[in-house]
């Protein structure tokens, strides 16, 4: 692995209460099957509070699929598991993740303070913690901003040419018209896994 980008990492295990809640969701679950409590509950998981001030479309959407699609079974289990886990073991001080990390959340979500909390593990000298505004799910209210993030980390690892301020908006204005680009005209991108010979002694 040469870098790592996480959304929304959590890298702590879960408190008494979360663990209370979380089970009492899980068995309502396995029960009953989908409830307005666990609906809720899975809302404010993927949005935070007060998701229909926001997008009140992406919401409805997510609401509906969460009701009709969802397998109640699985999703208890899944639950179960995320409840279950253990905390990574990392500090800053000692042992700690050595690639790069991209750690990235959404200003208006519930994992926040885990963030902050896996930032403070990880060494500041290759870690970079990002807080999108005006959102809480950040693939799907800013991706965007997302993808900005994700271009300007490979290409600061070495991984993506640099693209100058002109052709990026003329990429943009010709995506926004919804013309395709030939292929023959687009930037060749090369990634290599090791792009630093082995012949060289740093």
């Amino acid at each position: 692995v040469d870098a790592l980008a996480l959304i929304n990492c959590t890298s702590s295990q879960a408190g008494w209460i979360e663990w209370a809640y979380q089970k009492m969701n899980s068995r309502s679950l396995k029960n009953r099957g989908m409830t307005q409590g666990v609906l809720d509950y899975l809302m404010w998981h993927h949005f935070g509070r007060f998701p229909e001030e926001r997008n009140h479309d992406l919401t409805q959407m997510y609401r509906m699929y969460f009701t009709r699609n969802v397998n109640p079974t699985n999703l208890s289990l899944l639950i179960d598991a995320y409840v279950r886990r253990t905390d990574l073991g990392i500090a800053r001080e000692t042992d700690t993740i050595k690639v790069p990390v991209l750690n990235i959340t959404g200003a208006l979500s519930p994992h926040v303070d885990d963030t902050v909390t896996f930032n403070g593990r990880l060494n500041p000298n290759n870690s970079t913690w990002m807080k999108i505004s005006d959102s809480a799910m950040v693939l799907e209210e800013q991706p965007a901003k997302i993808s900005e993030a994700f271009r300007l980390f490979l290409q600061g690892e070495g991984y993506v040419a640099p693209l100058s301020p002109t052709k990026i908006t003329a990429y943009r204005r010709l995506s926004d018209a919804g013309r395709r680009r030939p292929c023959r005209h687009s930037p060749v991108i090369r990634i290599t896994e090791n792009p630093i010979s082995e012949a060289v002694v740093c």
